[in-house]
């Protein structure tokens, strides 16, 4: 897959600051277009309102009225909103350097650690689940808000965000974890994942996994909306960043360290995608 034009599944990236959070509530939903996308943070979501599908890295998920959600950090997801449907939520990003002082001293480290590598990204909440969960996000809205002027507003939105994270941990544990949403594209991506720094190609992924190469193409876009190439080269450069940020090494490296494996390449897909050098782009983040 050495194909170098970008398409328009091009995946935006949205650095956030250590700790956002929003409410959303739309009366009725419109034409509102598919959001694809990832950020350097997780997120969590607290669905009041909702008609929606997600699609994250290898499920996709029906959400509805109260679904409280988990995505983790680097992770491409996708929103499909359903028109005419009334939608209402809150979403919070944090990095794991913003709660992991009060995680460490509360000996909730493996909560989160379970969160990300174990537990579900979706649990169901019981309409008299659903009111005590709404004062703690209002309780961070309003704490936020008040950042700049209130000293005890850092330590409110804090002590409640560990709240939420007990409270989706408990949840998770009273329910049935859901099935896969299809196993070949669970086995796809996973094998993806783990080879992008390697050439991936259709008859590679047909001899491994047994399956019509013609059968992959469809099925992948069918599922993700991504062709496998725009999949598997979205991955290279959300890679490519996080080498950039996160590390000292030269830019051949990353290059090499992400799937590129040649530079003058890696140069023309890195600025057409992310409009910078990687050079530009890791003076930028430091």
């Amino acid at each position: 897959m050495d194909q170098t034009t970008m398409s328009n599944y091009d995946v935006p990236y949205d650095r956030t600051p250590p700790f956002s959070i929003s409410y959303t509530h739309d009366r009725e939903i419109g034409k509102k277009p598919v959001i694809h996308h990832y950020h350097n943070a997780f997120e969590l979501d607290f669905f009041v309102k909702a008609d929606l599908e997600i699609f994250v890295r290898d499920n996709n998920y029906t959400i509805r009225d109260g679904d409280f959600f988990f995505i983790n950090e680097y992770e491409i997801h996708r929103i499909h909103y359903q028109p005419n449907r009334p939608y209402a939520r809150y979403v919070i990003n944090f990095s794991k350097e913003f709660i992991q002082g009060m995680l460490r001293e509360a000996g909730l480290e493996p909560t989160l650690e379970w969160l990300i590598h174990q537990g579900p990204r979706k649990v169901e909440t019981k309409p008299e689940q659903r009111s005590a969960l709404t004062s703690l996000f209002k309780t961070m809205v309003s704490a936020h808000g008040l950042n700049d002027c209130d000293p005890l507003a850092g330590a409110k939105i804090k002590l409640n965000l560990l709240q939420l994270l007990i409270r989706f941990k408990e949840l998770a544990d009273q329910q049935q974890p859901s099935p896969a949403f299809n196993p070949h594209i669970r086995g796809l991506i996973l094998y993806i994942d783990k080879n992008y720094a390697k050439p991936i190609s259709l008859e590679q992924l047909q001899a491994k996994f047994g399956l019509s190469k013609y059968y992959i193409s469809h099925l992948f876009k069918e599922t993700t909306h991504f062709t496998l190439f725009e999949y598997v080269l979205n991955r290279r450069i959300l890679e490519a960043k996080k080498l950039l940020e996160q590390t000292e090494l030269s830019i051949i490296e990353v290059a090499l360290g992400s799937g590129f494996n040649n530079l003058q390449h890696f140069y023309r897909i890195f600025q057409r995608h992310v409009e910078q050098t990687p050079l530009q782009y890791r003076r930028g983040v430091r």
